[in-house]
């Protein structure tokens, strides 16, 4: 887009007053036109068209007016209505009783391929909880209070619950907790079915535990596998995926079971004995919240490692985070490459020393140490592709604007003086 241009200044190309005073034969010759600078923006369709200034019409540009704002303090809700179920960091009684108010207006059914089908004849009713007033809420409580909550379990909550249960890069600070979550459910809702129900029903209900807890901790091990195993994959450790996989599937029933044994020792781990809040025992979320709290982290965490499954929640909670950190650095490095590349050789030799402090301190395998230090060499690898990549981009600017030659960077990495200075770095460490 054609902006306008900049007229230099009035005297740029004619003779000075004294010259034609002096009669300088300079003062016969034409003046020359005036010279102009021109400005643009993207294309150069509209300065094909060039007559003149540019005037841009009301659609291609605008001017604001002045702007006001109100300042907000920041509120923590905010961020805790946009995490699922197993991202919170709490469930509190004021947290279930306005979710069972809220499923009131939920809206039953299930997808049949792209269609969903309802389930209920009952008009939909929209309830937004910021419209939702403190009587209502008292009110409901009561109800609550004199009538309980239905003696079925409410499959549909628990599977909405378990939405967005996978594990990613977004979200690998918070693997622990959605396995803590995912197990200490699972386990709630067996001891309820074990003590509720009898005969075929029992048998039922478990048939459908076992489904959907089986459906989330798959998806929590896929998701695990194909983006941090998928990671060490990419930098050269094969069969990292796999081993991935199947840890954090042993991890989750380990915490399942744990949980479960914790539930049988420990009948009172919560204690409910108003009368007007017996109906929180049938709200498993908030049950298994109470778990959560009551349960010792170090009795969940012996996990037994085997050839299938050789990382524990340890090595995978260290292997994940230490995999976005590295990401990050492939994706957007911060390295400026106009330094030396001794120095970021150096860099280097410091951020492998950095790796070696924390993976002790961590308590992590040595099977995980190891795969670790293996993937250092092809992070290197990959980083200083990524360095070149954005060394292409000055050379870029160089071939468009030949005057940039010389202020920015265009040779690539020498790799060889990296990993010389890496080298000599390590063996004086």
């Amino acid at each position: 887009m054609f902006v306008g241009q900049i007229q230099a200044a009035a005297h740029m190309g004619k003779i000075g007053g004294s010259a034609a005073r002096a009669h300088s034969p300079l003062a016969s010759m034409q003046t020359s036109p005036a010279r102009y600078d021109r400005v643009e923006i993207g294309t150069r369709s509209q300065g094909a068209a060039y007559s003149g200034t540019y005037k841009p019409n009301s659609d291609q540009m605008r001017a604001l007016g002045n702007t006001s704002y109100t300042w907000a303090a920041p509120d923590s809700r905010l961020q805790a209505e946009l995490l699922p179920p197993s991202e919170q960091p709490s469930y509190t009684e004021e947290d279930a009783l306005l979710n069972q108010y809220m499923k009131q207006s939920r809206i039953d059914g299930y997808f049949d391929g792209d269609t969903f089908v309802r389930t209920s004849s009952e008009p939909v009713k929209l309830i937004l909880k910021n419209d939702i007033s403190k009587a209502d809420l008292e009110k409901f409580r009561g109800e609550l209070a004199e009538k309980g909550l239905d003696a079925d379990i409410d499959w549909q909550g628990v599977k909405e619950d378990f939405v967005q249960i996978g594990v990613g890069f977004d979200n690998i600070e918070r693997f622990e907790q959605k396995a803590d979550y995912l197990a200490s459910r699972y386990a709630v809702l067996k001891d309820r079915i074990q003590n509720q129900f009898t005969g075929e029903q029992q048998e039922a209900e478990l048939q459908k535990l076992e489904q959907i807890y089986t459906e989330a901790k798959e998806e929590m091990a896929n998701t695990y596998a194909e983006s941090i195993g998928g990671f060490f994959e990419d930098l050269g450790q094969s069969g990292a995926a796999e081993d991935m996989r199947n840890s954090v599937s042993a991890l989750v029933d380990q915490k399942a079971n744990a949980y479960t044994d914790y539930i049988e020792n420990n009948r009172d781990y919560v204690s409910i004995t108003d009368p007007d809040k017996q109906w929180l025992k049938q709200d498993d979320a908030y049950m298994a919240a109470q778990l959560r709290q009551s349960a010792s982290s170090a009795e969940l965490q012996k996990q037994p490692v085997n050839e299938q499954a050789p990382y524990g929640g340890k090595d995978l909670a260290f292997a994940g985070i230490y995999a976005k950190t590295l990401s990050q650095q492939l994706q957007n490095p911060t390295w400026n490459v106009n330094e030396s590349d001794a120095a970021l050789g150096q860099h280097l030799a410091e951020q492998y020393g950095a790796l070696k402090t924390s993976a002790g301190s961590a308590g992590i395998s040595e099977k995980l140490s190891n795969m670790l230090n293996s993937s250092f060499d092809p992070f290197m690898d990959r980083l200083m592709d990524s360095l070149d990549a954005l060394i292409d981009q000055n050379r870029g600017w160089v071939a468009e604007k030949p005057w940039m030659s010389g202020t920015i960077r265009t040779n690539y990495i020498d790799r060889e003086s990296v990993y010389r200075s890496f080298q000599n770095a390590i063996t004086k460490a």
